[in-house]
């Protein structure tokens, strides 16, 4: 009897570490995607206020200059939109594959409680 729990005992550890493993790799490849997002944004960024700063100083007029203004605030809302977009789409993967793995480790037990 006492080899037979000290078995499942030795069972449960190692699916344990298994599935431990299993989130560290969902994490680790969340924190890489949300940084890759946010590096991406970074540069967006960067892009666009070089291009406001080049349209800016080439506007000769007011008008010119507040037209130019309306579609830098424009383009910018959208970047933003996009960058928020995009950051929902990494979390909702991470949560889909996080979903994933405890619906394994449930079945899992679950066969292994009706055997």
């Amino acid at each position: 009897m006492d080899n037979k729990i000290a078995d499942q005992f030795t069972n449960f550890a190692k699916n344990m570490m298994d599935s431990m493993k299993e989130l560290q790799a969902i994490n680790e490849k969340t924190l890489q995607d949300l940084t890759n997002q946010q590096f991406k944004t970074a540069q967006d960024f960067i892009s666009s206020s070089s291009e406001q700063m080049e349209q800016m100083s080439k506007a000769k007029t007011v008008e010119q200059a507040v037209s130019e203004q309306a579609r830098i605030t424009s383009s910018m809302g959208k970047l933003v939109l996009d960058n928020a977009q995009a950051t929902m789409q990494v979390l909702t993967n991470g949560q889909k594959e996080l979903e994933s793995l405890i619906n394994k480790a449930v079945k899992e037990n679950m066969e292994k409680a009706g055997s």
